[in-house]
């Protein structure tokens, strides 16, 4: 058994309550939330949404992959959330109509900000077919792992990667319900982005991360200890001081910083993307390889004792946005 992936998914429950209240916090929302966007060819492409590295913290489920390419999902839906003002909507879509594989996603990954430390081996073929082996606590490696043995709730995957996107699931005995995951692949292969379904939808992009080798899954560092700074936050876009159209002015946002990560609206961040509180303000948060340039690959948090006091956000495609912060009550 992994000590370290267990403990890490006992932890993270005390996420789903407050996750609630972030689903109702951006339910209903449909202008102008950069996200991602349900994305696959017809003829079994693979969906695409947006995708990272991996880490543990708290969520609940995510989007189904839509057959053809959904694009521009609002926030209520299952992928996530791109409306009428958020151009995510179908330059993520765009990229699960190529058949030919441009990723190769082989190797060992870790889901993060979600409530379990899931773990997925994947094996690549050169026409995109992916097979493998995904668990709910830990990382797989090349040998399939029996139940009782190193990771745990683990069951064979299969999935296909399609351009730069890639789709992929696996069922668990355990929870009695399916894993599926449609991502789109930064083009270092270093990092995955994107929706994820098993029994209900996550309303964020989450991401995943390569496992190093001989790692039982994702590496924490000491951040799982409690930080006054903890907890959700609603964002509010100031347009005087922001660039760009992927963020829209008079919609609420959110993100939720939790034991050093970060999730939301404005993507999914692994500890060791973010700098130290101890450096002092602001939080500096990466930039990380970018999968949709129209999610934030970096982010800057000010901050003081009682918490977050300003957040400028930074797109790949050149946006430049800067928001208020208030703490949301739990």
């Amino acid at each position: 058994m992994l000590d370290a992936p267990r403990a890490a998914s006992r932890r993270s429950r005390d996420w789903l309550c407050a996750l609630a209240l972030l689903a109702l916090l951006s339910c209903g929302r449909t202008a102008g939330q950069a996200g991602v966007a349900d994305a696959g060819s017809s003829d079994g492409g693979s969906g695409a949404a947006t995708g990272s590295d991996g880490s543990s913290a708290g969520g609940t489920g995510g989007a189904p992959a839509a057959a053809g390419g959904k694009a521009g999902a609002t926030s209520s839906d299952p992928g996530g959330a791109t409306g009428q003002g958020g151009a995510a909507g179908g330059t993520a879509g765009a990229a699960g109509t190529t058949d030919r594989p441009t990723a190769d996603v082989s190797g060992r990954w870790g889901l993060f900000v979600f409530e379990d430390p899931v773990g997925v081996f994947l094996q690549q073929e050169a026409d995109g077919t992916i097979t493998g082996q995904g668990c709910t606590s830990g990382a797989p490696g090349e040998l399939p792992t029996t139940e009782g043995a190193g990771p745990g709730g683990c069951s064979a995957l299969s999935g296909r990667v399609s351009g730069q996107s890639a789709s992929f699931g696996f069922p668990t005995s355990a929870t009695q319900f399916a894993y599926q995951a449609n991502v789109v692949i930064s083009a270092d292969g270093q990092r995955m982005t994107g929706t994820l379904t098993t029994f209900a939808n996550i309303p964020y992009p989450v991401a995943w991360r390569r496992v190093r080798e001989g790692a039982a899954w994702l590496d924490r560092g000491d951040f799982m200890r409690p930080d006054p700074m903890d907890g959700p936050y609603e964002l509010t876009l100031i347009p005087e001081e922001s660039i760009g159209n992927e963020f829209v002015a008079g919609t609420p946002y959110w993100i939720r910083y939790q034991e050093h990560t970060i999730l939301g609206q404005l993507g999914s961040f692994w500890t060791d993307e973010i700098s130290p509180v101890g450096m002092g303000s602001p939080l500096r948060v990466g930039p990380v390889s970018a999968a949709v340039p129209e999610l934030p690959d970096s982010l800057l948090l000010d901050f003081d004792a009682t918490g977050f006091t300003g957040v400028t956000a930074i797109t790949p495609s050149g946006g430049h946005y800067r928001f208020a912060i208030t703490k949301a009550s739990h």
